[in-house]
């Protein structure tokens, strides 16, 4: 793969490649490959939040939430949503408690159901951990393997949402805390500014502000975004590109064409025609784009990946194109 031309970062640390698509398409695969090839350039951290845990099985991890060595300068961590969810509903329950203790009475374990189930859960655990992830100062590079499309995309658009969020909670806050100090002061009470939930709704502004601004700043982030030449992937990835467009004011770094049938094998199957057309569109978009031969024999371990290197190019070498 041509990861030193497309992928190097230009300041920063870590340089964080996020890796997007529909479920199915050969995300973890790619993930894996872009990771191998950074670990040459330096330190390399692949996480994976594909809900089917595949890089467990394709490079021998014997359990989620711990980081593996995979090699001096490549290592992997796959998230378990089940236990981050836990991990999150059980730190809401101590915040809660620490910034409005009367709640105390009140029986925790229902909140703790209400809050797993909650709608936006599941990118909620996510974005916690991109946050984590940038902080990791330790790596060169940090590859995210993403859930699929929706749930990638919603987590992104998060950070903005979340600010403007917090932002007219600060305002309520903040006529509150005045209103209570002018209250205190009239009835010659000690007065105090002071208030736990505004410092934590300042901390809250700050943190998905930084991380807003780092997910749409190219020097530390790359988007790879993996497509199969059929419809629906080719869909979604035109949505991945229109998302990082209008939403993050960002690009893609790379396209990448997965399982792509050589051209005798193409038409023997009768998919030529359609094979041609998604390369095609692929091939007119402005953004640097690779393509992965179809294999028969789906990788499964590290060594397979490497080998499927070997058939990755540049999109603009498919059927003679220069």
């Amino acid at each position: 793969m041509v990861v030193y031309e497309f992928l190097q970062p230009t300041q920063g640390k870590p340089h964080v490649v996020v890796v997007l698509g529909k479920g199915g398409v050969g995300k973890t695969t790619t993930s894996i490959m872009i990771a191998s090839e950074l670990s040459r350039l330096g330190n390399t951290l692949l996480v994976s939040f594909d809900p089917a845990k595949h890089i467990i099985k394709y490079l021998n991890i014997k359990e989620p939430m711990k980081t593996y060595e995979i090699s001096n300068s490549f290592h992997a961590y796959q998230l378990d949503i089940n236990l981050a969810i836990k991990e999150v509903t059980s730190q809401y329950i101590d915040l809660l408690n620490e910034l409005l203790p009367s709640l105390t009475v009140l029986n925790m374990e229902n909140v703790v159901k209400v809050l797993k189930y909650m709608p936006g859960m599941e990118e909620e655990v996510f974005l916690r951990k991109l946050m984590e992830i940038y902080k990791m100062s330790k790596y060169d590079y940090v590859v995210v393997d993403t859930p699929p499309t929706g749930v990638a995309l919603r987590t992104l658009a998060l950070p903005r949402l979340y600010g403007v969020w917090v932002e007219k909670l600060i305002e309520i806050r903040e006529k509150i805390v005045a209103l209570r100090y002018v209250v205190e002061k009239t009835l010659n009470k000690s007065a105090s500014v002071h208030d736990p939930a505004l410092k934590k709704l300042y901390t809250m502004r700050e943190e998905y502000g930084q991380l807003s601004a780092l997910l749409s700043d190219a020097a530390r982030t790359s988007y790879v975004a993996v497509a199969n030449p059929e419809p629906l992937p080719i869909h979604e990835m035109k949505e991945v590109v229109a998302f990082l467009e209008n939403e993050l004011g960002t690009k893609p770094k790379l396209l990448v064409l997965n399982k792509v049938f050589p051209r005798d094998v193409a038409e023997k199957l009768g998919v030529a025609e359609q094979q041609s057309k998604y390369i095609e569109e692929i091939r007119s978009m402005p953004y640097n784009s690779v393509v992965i031969e179809y294999v028969t024999n789906p990788p499964s371990s590290l060594e397979d990946v490497n080998k499927l290197l070997k058939t990755t190019y540049p999109l603009r070498r498919l059927y003679g194109f220069t």
